[in-house]
């Protein structure tokens, strides 16, 4: 039978390589922790500022929405008239003789 051993030898350096990242890791921790109620006032502003460009763009669409349909009607009820031998009159919305 043959026994196989492996060594690792202690190497100082690495040791004090994986403390000093250890404790890289905790303090970076420790400052991530300080960022967060600043981050969180940031996401407060960017949720509302999304907010009201949504209402602003709903409130542009809805008004060309509204022109939209206004000026078919008017181009429906004209044309209805005229095929009815009427005239539009385009104050009041109705047809007349």
């Amino acid at each position: 039978m043959n026994n196989f051993t492996t060594k690792v030898p202690f190497s100082g350096r690495m040791a004090l390589l994986a403390i000093i990242l250890s404790v890289f890791a905790f303090v970076g921790q420790a400052n991530a922790d300080e960022f967060s109620p600043t981050i969180a006032k940031h996401h407060q502003i960017i949720e509302e500022q999304l907010a009201e460009n949504d209402h602003a763009l709903e409130s542009t669409l809805q008004s060309e929405f509204d022109a939209q349909v206004e000026d078919s009607e008017q181009e429906f009820m004209q044309l209805a008239c005229t095929a009815h031998g009427m005239d539009f009159d385009d104050t009041t919305g109705v047809c007349f003789e």
